[in-house]
Parts: structure tokens; sequence; C-alpha cells
């Protein structure tokens, strides 16, 4: 990678999590990167930041605290409007997410109060579209986890939620939802079911991967070509990308072509390298990576961050062994790599993109996503990445309000 920088030696050990949310953000000649910072002693929150930084060199210029959070679930969504407005949703973990925007947001006086939504959120998956409009994706807490659509139209109040989809058991589920706005305005969203009879979080698996699609804005949904008469979805009603009722299934975000058709990687059982789904005017395409990732192996679900460029070339960033073990998705021995495919899906290129380090993690990629609003800044001259090195404290049944810090870094491909 070139012009990297330490972004904090002072971060979560979930720093830059959670592939659903957009890190990074281009304004002119400024770029914004949003990731957690952790606690500054037991007990006590950690902090969600942001850092203003030269867009040509990722110079810093200053950082700015957004907010805080109960754990290191709360790192931020960022989005940029046609008209040059930011917005950022940040936390929480089974509580009020906190939206904000600035029309200035160098300035940190410039930022709005926080604004709460509720009562029991996590994971914010965050769009705008060409009119300003703000999409909101994330899981909702309850006797059965949801996943929820909000919106909020320029100039009035969030929209009340609507459930689009509903865990088949009681308990623990983990969406992983994605939701972008495409080159016409239709609105994409990517989401797994991912549960278990018990509720356990340590007993869920992943069983299938759906994608929605609404052309009015949100106002209806339909998949595979056929309208959602009733939602919130179930696994019982879905119309799946792939399903795997014995699990093994665990996708990344997505991304949305010129043609207004999402591609998305995720891991499946028997395919060790993963496979690249790619929905098509026929249907849902599935190409086993397997062959050009040999000997990297995904299986059980990796820590990815899919995007494309100007010329449609497809970049998957992803935290794997780099001698082809399969592990725990917050193993030490992870590194980084950088995959990238034309923009038929076609092997380009492979290349570790990190130093091989087997006692200290480099891994929960955050890649530049490609943004529809703005294709002739977005991603150019080289997609930037933050990344986090260290190790991870807070797996499941682990202790996510931990005060363990770590490198937050930033480079570009």
């Amino acid at each position: 990678m070139k012009n990297c920088h330490l972004l904090s030696a002072t971060g979560s050990d979930r720093g830059t999590a959670y592939n659903m949310s957009s890190k990074i953000i281009r304004r002119g000649d400024t770029l914004f990167v949003g990731w957690l910072d952790a606690p500054t002693g037991p007990g006590l929150p950690t902090r969600i930041l942001l850092r203003v930084c030269d867009a040509a060199s990722g110079e810093v210029r200053q950082t700015i605290l957004l907010g805080e959070g109960i754990d290191n679930h709360c790192g931020p969504a960022l989005v940029l409007g046609k008209n040059g407005r930011m917005h950022v949703m940040i936390g929480a973990h089974h509580g009020p997410l906190l939206y904000r925007w600035s029309e200035d947001p160098e300035k940190e006086t410039s930022w709005s109060a926080p604004e709460p939504l509720g009562p029991a959120d996590t994971y914010p998956s965050l769009a705008v579209d060409e009119e300003g409009t703000l999409h909101l994706a994330h899981r909702e807490r309850g006797e059965r986890w949801q996943l929820w659509y909000r919106r909020k139209r320029p100039g009035q109040p969030w929209e009340a939620p609507r459930p689009l989809a509903v865990s088949p058991t009681p308990g623990y589920n983990h969406f992983v939802q994605s939701l972008t706005v495409g080159p016409i305005g239709s609105l994409h969203l990517t989401f797994q079911f991912h549960y278990a009879e018990s509720g356990r979080a340590p007993d869920c698996k992943g069983r299938a991967a759906v994608h929605l699609q609404s052309d009015d804005g949100g106002d209806t949904w339909f998949s595979n070509g056929s309208p959602c008469h009733s939602l919130p979805l179930t696994v019982q009603t879905m119309a799946p990308i792939c399903h795997h009722p014995e699990g093994g299934v665990r996708i990344g975000n997505h991304v949305v072509d010129a043609e207004d058709q999402p591609w998305l990687f995720g891991s499946i059982p028997g395919a060790p390298g993963g496979v690249l789904w790619h929905r098509m005017d026929e249907g849902w395409t599935e190409t086993d990576l397997t062959s050009v990732f040999r000997p990297l192996n995904s299986l059980g679900g990796r820590a990815t961050s899919l995007s494309r460029d100007a010329a449609g070339r497809l970049h998957l960033a992803i935290a794997t062994d780099p001698e082809g073990k399969q592990t725990r998705w917050f193993d030490p021995s992870l590194e980084l790599f950088h995959l990238t495919l034309d923009s038929k899906g076609e092997f380009v290129s492979l290349a570790q993109v990190t130093e091989t380090d087997p006692s200290v993690a480099h891994w929960l990629p955050a890649l530049e996503q490609w943004d529809w609003n703005w294709p002739d800044v977005c991603c150019a001259d080289g997609l930037w990445l933050t990344y986090t090195r260290g190790l991870n404290a807070g797996g499941i049944g682990g202790d996510n309000r931990n005060a363990l810090c770590t490198e937050v870094h930033l480079g570009q491909l």
C-alpha cells in the first residue's frame, strides 16, 4: 500500500469493524475517516472518532470526537449527500443509534446535536439518494430479532421503522445487512439469516443470503423479481440467493455496478476460497473463487470489504491466514489480502498488503465504498483502506467492553 498512516495507537479491538457501514468519505480535497477508539480505562465508554485528512496524501489535519459508545460495536457509518452535507450514524449496541449531520464537517462545532433513534439498535448501514433522502437498515433486538428499515426525507423527521426480516427463532441473529443506492436510484439490501434453535450467539450459524430491492425509495420491495407482499420476510417466505440449512453461510457488504446489478462476496460450505454472487437479468450467478484464492481460506467467514472503481473493477479486501489454515475470524495469524477482478468478475490480481506477523492480527478491512452520487470522485487514484492491527478481546462470549488498545491504520491500494 501507499500513503500509509497510523491513525490511532489506542483503537478499539474492533476499531474498523462492520463492513455494512462506510468508514471513508471524500469531500473535495479532504478525506474523512471514521473509527472506534478504545475506552481510556475499565468501565469507560468507547470513543467514536473522525479523522480529517488530505485526500491526495492521507496526511492528517485534525481529529473530531463524534460521540461515545457503550462497547466495541459502536463505530460510525458515514455518507455524503449531493449537496455536500455529511451524515453520520454512531453507536449503539442494543440502544438508540445517534444521528448527526454537518454542512462543514471539518469544523467540530458545525455538527448537529445527536438525535437518538432506538430503542434497541445495532449495526447501522446508511445510504443517501440523489434527492437527499437518508435510508437506514439496522438490526433491532426483541423477542425475535428483526432487520429494520428507516427513512428520512430532506427537512423531515425520521419516519417510523419498518421490519423487513425477522429471525425464525427467539434470541440472537446477525443479519450483516448492507444497504446501497444504485446508479438509477434503486435501493439494494443484502442480508443473511444467522440463528440457532437455542437462541444463543455461540450456537448460531449462517443459513441463507437474501437480496431485496426497492425502485420507489423504500415504499415497496421485491426479491428475485417478485414483489414482497408480506413483510417482514422469514426463512419460509424468503427468495434466497443461497440457502444452506445446515449452516456455513457468511456474507459481506455488496456493491452495485453500472447496470444496477449487485455483486456480493461470501463464504459457503465446500468453497474454501469463498464465492462471488452476481445478479444478472436471468437471475443470480455463483462463482467459486477457490482457484484464484488458493491456498487462502475463507471457510467459517472472514472479515471482508467489497468495493469497485470507476472502470468497474471489483476490489475485495479480506483478512485470512496466509498459509491457508481455517481459523477463527479474529485469529492473530490473520493478514490482509487484496483481490482485484475486472468488470465481468474475471481475475486480475491478488496480493498480500500487510507484512506477516503471526502474533497480531491485521484485520477488519474497511474499503472506501463506491458511491453512485460521486462517480467522478469516489475511489479515484486507488481506493483508501482502513484496518485494525491488534488482538481481539470481545469475541462471542468475550468482553465487548474491554479497554484493549490496537492500532488503526490508513493506506491506499
